[in-house]
């Protein structure tokens, strides 16, 4: 038991007795700027009599500097205060204070500071006086510039950046004003205005003030893909109401398509900026045409022209030959067909056209050549075939040249022997005519005979219109011919 106690003595001299307390105030501030102080202090109290010594270090990060050194000798329960109030210029980091005191026994004694943060980082609080505005007007950007600790700076500058151009301005009491007249072709929507503060100590801050741009028409315009157009050919449209900026505004605008005799070929409702097509078709009329748009009481046109196209389409159906025009004006060029029959008889068939756009014909060859079977060549080689032909009547004449001369023979004296026969008639009633004129001219005005020279001509008129009229009825009620199709001289 003895030997415990003497232990027990002999530790207690060997481990110094420490009874320093070191008290720190807490810090003015968390964060502060480049150029600011900072204060730190606190006291130390040995309860004993002390010898010793003090230092005081600033700890940034992996750096260390001793900012206070001092001898101690404090008697009984004496009291030690100690401040220092340094010049912030370290890089940003994060620091603290580190307090050491040792004793002439070997005593040590620590205690460390609460943290605070090095920065060069400015507050900058801007703002616009107005949300939406048109060009040319005016908008006024201001603000404030405050340090890490909410103070406002005292001395610096700011510069403002829009529209790729920089504004500069100074500082009163931290604040700041300029007014940035908007440019006439200034974009339209939203606006950024980039503002950057810096004073003289080397911190700096950033902010962003945003405003919108309205839309301004300024024009309408068509574009089209190219100048010149085919039939059946399509041409791409692209229709933009162009703001200040020359960019488009969405919406919709009418357009019309006009031909090249000044008729309106479509009305379209169309969307602002996007493309879309117009069709042809192949009958197309040729010339220059137009494409007219309005919106927002903007108008526009634009020209093309359209190109002439002749052709033809030919088809060889059966026994029928059938031209149609596919171009976009008149086809009147003749058409030469071929035939070739069995025995090498060649035929000729030349067929004269006068075609609108879109328009057919049909030549039905069985009116054309006799029957039989032929090879049929259309505009050189351009269509090929074979047929089989029944013919027409006349056409079949042909197959037996006696029977045909005979018939034209017969025909043409049976018209020679109508025409003479109508010709005495017509003579016999004129003589008749006369004698029964001349009896009611002279019953009519009570007169001689030898003084029918002297009738009156409107009597002459009123006689002869009577009695045409009388002998062709008296002539139709005798005709043998009434009803037959041959009188053609009725």
């Amino acid at each position: 038991m003895k030997i415990i106690f003497k232990l027990a003595v002999l530790l207690l001299f060997l481990i110094p007795i420490v009874y320093a307390d070191i008290q720190l105030n807490s810090l003015d501030g968390e964060r502060y700027n480049l150029g600011d102080r900072v204060s730190f202090s606190g006291y130390l109290q040995e309860p004993n009599a002390f010898t010793g010594t003090i230092e005081i270090m600033s700890v940034c990060g992996n750096e260390t500097k001793v900012i206070f050194f001092s001898l101690l000798s404090l008697d009984y329960n004496e009291k030690y205060g100690f401040s220092q109030d340094i010049n912030v210029d370290e890089k940003p980091n994060t620091c603290y204070f580190d307090v050491v005191v040792k004793g002439e026994d070997g005593s040590i004694e620590q205690e460390k500071s609460s943290e605070y943060i090095i920065t060069k980082e400015l507050r900058v609080e801007a703002e616009a006086d107005i949300l939406t505005q048109k060009p040319g007007n005016d908008v006024i950007i201001s603000g404030i510039i405050r340090k890490a600790n909410g103070l406002r700076i005292s001395d610096g500058s700011v510069a403002l950046t829009f529209n790729n151009k920089v504004y500069g301005t100074g500082l009163s009491d931290g604040a700041f004003s300029y007014r940035i007249t908007l440019p006439g072709d200034v974009a339209s929507g939203e606006q950024v205005v980039d503002i950057q503060a810096r004073d003289l100590k080397g911190n700096e801050g950033t902010d962003q003030v945003k405003f919108r741009v309205i839309s301004v028409p300024e024009d309408l315009d068509i574009e089209i893909d190219k100048e010149v157009y085919l039939p059946g050919d399509k041409v791409l449209v692209k229709i933009s109401l162009n703001d200040q900026s020359n960019k488009n505004i969405p919406g919709s605008s009418t357009l019309q398509l006009v031909d090249s005799n000044g008729n309106i070929e479509m009305t379209k409702i169309v969307e602002n900026g996007a493309d879309f097509e117009i069709l042809l078709n192949e009958i197309t009329l040729p010339g220059t045409w137009m494409i007219k748009a309005e919106s927002n009481d903007f108008r526009d046109n634009k020209r093309f022209y359209v190109e002439e196209v002749k052709d033809k389409e030919i088809l060889m159906q059966d026994d029928k030959i059938i031209i149609k025009n596919i171009g976009n004006v008149d086809y009147n060029e003749p058409i030469q067909i071929d035939l070739m029959g069995e025995d090498g008889e060649e035929f000729k068939v030349i067929k004269k056209t006068s075609l609108k756009p879109n328009q057919t014909i049909m030549v039905d060859l069985n009116d054309e050549v006799p029957g039989g079977e032929y090879e049929v060549k259309i505009g050189g080689n351009l269509i090929t075939g074979n047929v089989i032909l029944e013919g027409n009547a006349i056409a079949n004449l042909k197959e037996n040249t006696t029977v045909g001369y005979f018939a034209l023979v017969f025909i043409f004296l049976f018209l020679i022997f109508i025409i003479v026969s109508k010709g005495r008639r017509r003579l016999s009633s004129r003589k008749i005519a006369r004698e029964k004129g001349k009896e009611i001219i002279l019953k009519r005005n009570d007169v001689k005979k030898d003084d029918f020279v002297r009738a009156r001509k409107e009597d002459i008129e009123y006689v002869l219109n009577k009695v045409k009229q009388e002998s062709i009825e008296k002539e139709k009620s005798k005709s043998p011919d009434k009803g037959n199709p041959f009188d053609i001289f009725n």
